[in-house]
């Protein structure tokens, strides 16, 4: 198994890093990780909200 990693031209895995887009910077995952939770809490909260008031308690 470790023969096939060697078999690799260091060329290609340069270039293939190379083709993508370039690293983000520091606590830029961190950030987008952060947004898209509270993003999912809030659609959380609004569904719940909006079903509440489509439904009044008697």
């Amino acid at each position: 198994m470790n023969n096939k990693i060697r078999d690799i031209p260091a060329g290609t895995v340069s270039k293939s890093l190379r083709s993508r887009r370039p690293l983000p910077k520091r606590g830029q995952i961190k950030s987008r990780i952060a947004a898209n939770a509270f993003q999912s809490i809030v659609s959380v909260i609004s569904r719940a909200s909006s079903k509440q008031r489509k439904h009044p308690r008697t």
